[in-house]
């Protein structure tokens, strides 16, 4: 569903269908069915390679403006009904987990704006400025489809740095944009989340909504959330939290529902710990920091969860045996 914008963008150019989806392992038969789950890792590939080879750098920001209801196909009903536009978000986001696994929409409420945050799990994913922008700016298509045609956000965040992209970005989301956040995010004013959307249902058919959920989840053939290892779950909360909030085995634990015992014993049982798990993302995140570009230590440090940055520096050496000022010159 998100990969066919991108495939009937190849077919436009010059290039051969079937030969460059055959470098990410794909086929073009695939987007027959919409459905079909494809590698996360591959198709971050190919958003990122075809926005440089059709010299198009905001590719995925051009798609996802042009994004329309429609391309959700029956989801169009779940999100065109609900009473008012946070429902319909909120929806959106119930279903984020079975259209892109390995990645979180988070809805982070506060007292007079609503921040969407998207972010991909998987830090070593980078980079990963195409996916993300496709993202946010179908988000926003998304809303001036259900709301105004002319709705804008308070504020988007990107990971990426968008010091040479900020205008175009801005000039398309009508606000302030910025860059080097810990995650991908739209922000919405609460006035407008709870404005009514025409084509709302009443209240006897409200149990319309659960059943037709149902049964879109029965088409993408996701009955629960994809099994994971205890190992891979912990890691995917840890990068969650990484820059946002204290990062503690006890914290861990709790978003898993286990308990810091049960949760040692299980990491233990798939030979792994939580120390390791927490050293491989922030290296993981550090190196996908960057690769896209200069950033000074302290906020390094920020990002990462450090108290200070002498601390961090001390361990990266200590997992790569280079300094940090080494890293930084091989990066240039």
């Amino acid at each position: 569903m998100f990969l066919a914008p991108f495939v009937q963008e190849i077919e436009r150019s010059k290039l051969d269908v079937e030969e460059y989806l055959r470098e990410f392992g794909f086929s073009a038969s695939l987007t027959a069915t919409l459905y079909e789950h494809v590698p996360l890792r591959q198709y971050i590939a190919l958003t990122e390679d075809l926005a440089q080879r059709l010299e198009r750098p905001y590719l995925g920001l051009e798609l996802g403006q042009q994004f329309r209801l429609a391309d959700f196909g029956p989801f169009y009903a779940l999100f065109a009904l609900a009473p008012d536009l946070g429902a319909a978000l909120e929806r959106f986001a119930r279903f984020q987990w079975a259209w892109q696994t390995h990645t979180s929409l988070e809805i982070v409420p506060g007292s007079t704006t609503t921040i969407y945050r998207y972010c991909i799990q998987d830090p070593s994913i980078w980079p990963r400025t195409q996916d993300a922008e496709y993202a946010i700016a179908s988000m926003g298509a998304m809303v001036r489809q259900l709301l105004d045609p002319r709705w804008r956000p308070v504020e988007v965040e990107f990971e990426h740095d968008v010091s040479v992209r900020r205008n175009r970005l801005s000039r398309y989301f009508g606000a302030r944009v910025t860059g080097g956040g810990v995650s991908n995010a739209i922000v919405i004013a609460n006035h407008d989340l709870r404005q009514p959307l025409p084509w709302r249902m009443g209240p006897l058919d409200a149990t319309t909504i659960p059943v037709l959920e149902r049964h879109l989840l029965n088409l993408l053939h996701e009955e629960s959330a994809p099994n994971r290892s205890c190992a891979e779950s912990a890691a995917i909360q840890v990068a969650r939290r990484l820059g946002r909030t204290p990062v503690t085995i006890e914290a861990i634990a709790k978003d898993l529902n286990l308990s810091v015992r049960t949760l040692r014993r299980r990491l233990a049982a798939e030979d792994t710990s939580f120390r390791s798990i927490l050293q491989g993302q922030r290296l993981a995140k550090l190196e996908g920091i960057m690769t896209s570009g200069p950033r000074p230590l302290a906020a390094l440090a920020f990002r990462l969860n450090y108290s200070d940055p002498s601390v961090l520096s001390r361990a990266f050496k200590s997992w790569t045996g280079k300094t940090l000022t080494q890293r930084r010159r091989k990066g240039r």
